[in-house]
């Protein structure tokens, strides 16, 4: 699909523009920072995205360094959202039985992990939250990897009272679950959840009825990988977004595969939208991603500002390189690793986030803090929170802004790839479109709200409340 008429075209040349990432993990204070899965949190509610990396909390201090929260208490890195509707983000760390932290005011964490019921994963690798069945409390959805008699995936529901019961699991021994994430792909309201599955098993597509009531689509909705090629991939962690404007969620999932060609290779999935009832079209052929042996966990942001979803895929044996893969629309790829000044090997750490608040987006990865030195285009960023009647989360919101034939599309999610998370503030690039938008909010249950917003700055939307 044609790229706007209005956006700038970005030539990534170093003799143009310099680096277009500079690693500043040391000039931002992040000693020590670790190289663990990482997640983007505003853990007290000032406006500045800080991280979650590992067991670490590092606590943005908004002058472009970052102090450490000192004992936080996490035995690894978490997954993040407000699980008792008081506008702090809490957390759910999957690693081992599973552990839960209540927030205190942006203050500290208070390990309520004896509100959980004992999981059947015991070695897990992934999770994440959202309401599923539409109650307006935040759940928890957590894989199970490798562990014989514990190989099970379990969705947790909320109570209400911070305390969480299991309602249901996965049976059989065969799903070998890594990276889990969610999307309202079919656009039907409800959070609807992707797991990545390894081991050359078929991956799972969860498609939820609204009620926290699940089915088993990924056959038919295209998504389950090539297993007629001899074997399914090896997938590690998968990440929903719309690659091509035209307002449908897609899907890049990636395959970590050995050669020969008989596994799955990263697959680039296309929405075909209502039509087709909301089943996949395989674009890898076209997309120009070169094969690497090792590649692990990807995230989805557009660092240029161009409007067009970007992939950094990170890789995990010696020799391969995480890599950086410019949109160019049509489902094209370019890659600019060689001049984005991001060097890393040897991680499954990868998230984006406005680390300092100036419009374009930062990276994290093998555990280093990359900022964005993009030339200037406009953005819009978006912070939405729910309603106090309906629970003040927003996971599972998807905004939608339209210029010209293009529909950009961004989601509110706390997972992405294998273990990591993007910040939960919405960005949008704009190139040099700089006039007033609209964008049509599908809040949680499908609720839509449109409303028109100014470029260049952080709009924070609160849900409308439900009419008496």
């Amino acid at each position: 699909m044609a790229r706007f008429v209005v956006l700038l075209t970005f030539i990534c040349s170093s003799t143009l523009y310099g680096q277009i990432f500079t690693d500043i993990t040391a000039t931002a204070g992040l000693t020590g920072f670790s190289g663990s899965t990482v997640s983007f949190v505003d853990f007290n509610n000032d406006g500045w995205q800080d991280i979650n990396a590992g067991a670490q909390l590092w606590l943005n201090e908004g002058d472009g360094t970052f102090r450490a929260m000192e004992n936080p208490g996490l035995p690894g890195n978490c997954v993040w959202a407000d699980i008792n509707n008081d506008g702090f983000q809490d957390a759910f760390c999957y690693s081992g039985p599973g552990y839960l932290f209540l927030n205190q005011n942006g203050k500290s964490l208070l390990n309520i992990s004896d509100k959980m019921p004992d999981t059947p994963t015991k070695v897990s690798l992934g999770a994440t939250m959202g309401d599923f069945n539409g109650d307006g409390l935040v759940d928890i959805y957590v894989g199970g990897y490798e562990n014989p008699g514990y190989l099970h995936d379990a969705m947790y529901f909320n109570n209400g009272d911070t305390t969480f019961k299991e309602v249901w699991r996965t049976t059989g021994t065969t799903m070998p679950a890594r990276g889990i994430t969610t999307a309202d792909y079919d656009e039907d309201g409800d959070l609807d959840i992707y797991v990545s599955n390894y081991r050359l098993v078929a991956n799972t597509l969860w498609q939820n009825d609204g009620k926290g009531v699940f089915a088993q689509v990924e056959r038919a909705k295209k998504v389950d990988g090539d297993g007629d090629l001899g074997a399914w991939g090896h997938t590690i962690g998968s990440s929903f977004g719309d690659f091509d404007n035209d307002g449908h969620l897609d899907l890049f999932v990636g395959n970590f595969s050995h050669p020969p060609a008989y596994q799955d290779r990263p697959k680039f999935l296309k929405n075909l939208g209502p039509d087709k009832a909301f089943s996949f079209q395989d674009l890898t052929g076209q997309a120009g991603l070169a094969w690497q042996e090792s590649f692990a966990s990807p995230t989805l942001g557009d660092y240029d500002n161009d409007g067009l979803l970007d992939v950094y895929f990170t890789t995990v044996y010696p020799g391969d390189h995480c890599v950086l893969y410019r949109n160019v629309g049509g489902f094209k790829f370019k890659d600019v690793t060689s001049e984005s000044g991001i060097s890393a090997d040897l991680t499954y750490q990868a998230a984006w986030a406005d680390v300092d608040n100036d419009g374009d987006l930062d990276l994290t990865t093998r555990g280093r803090l990359y900022q964005n030195n993009s030339p200037r285009q406009n953005f819009l960023k978006l912070k939405l929170t729910g309603s106090r009647e309906l629970g003040t989360n927003a996971v599972g919101a998807v905004a939608r802004l339209t210029i010209g034939n293009q529909t950009l599309t961004r989601q509110i999610t706390t997972s992405t790839g294998q273990g990591n998370a993007n910040s939960q503030v919405l960005h949008f690039g704009l190139g040099t479109h700089d006039s007033n938008v609209n964008i049509e909010i599908a809040w949680p249950g499908n609720f839509k709200q449109t409303i028109e917003v100014s470029p260049n700055k952080l709009h924070v939307i609160r849900q409308p409340s439900p009419t008496p």
